[in-house]
């Protein structure tokens, strides 16, 4: 039972770091470079699918392959997310995969970095 609730609470630990992050992420575009609310919102979105798929991959399935490797895939995940929600032209796709690629690749590099 204690294993369980260490999962659950790693989870959700993730998840309200992803919808900081991702919230700060949005305010950035929102605020500076002027954009649509719905940019605050789908970053939000986008940083909460990040952490969780992060936490779904690496902790509870134990998905081979590296974090870094798969810190890349929760990248694309959130990045598909997040497109889907601001910008649905098909033009940015592209673009908000590859940044969702390696953003999410250097994430899971630099959390595997930390002891």
């Amino acid at each position: 039972m204690a294993d369980t609730l260490f999962h659950y609470s790693m989870l959700i630990k993730r998840v309200v770091t992803g919808l900081i992050l991702g919230a700060l992420a949005g305010a950035v575009q929102v605020w500076f470079f002027e954009r649509d609310l719905m940019y605050l919102w789908a970053s939000a979105a986008a940083g909460v699918m990040y952490m969780s798929a992060w936490v779904l991959f690496t902790d509870w399935l134990k998905l081979a392959g590296g974090k870094v490797l798969l810190g890349a895939v929760a990248g694309l995940l959130a990045a598909v997310v997040w497109w889907a929600i601001a910008v649905p032209v098909e033009n940015m796709f592209i673009q908000s995969a590859v940044a969702g690629l390696c953003f999410g690749a250097a994430y899971a590099w630099s959390d595997q970095r930390m002891p």
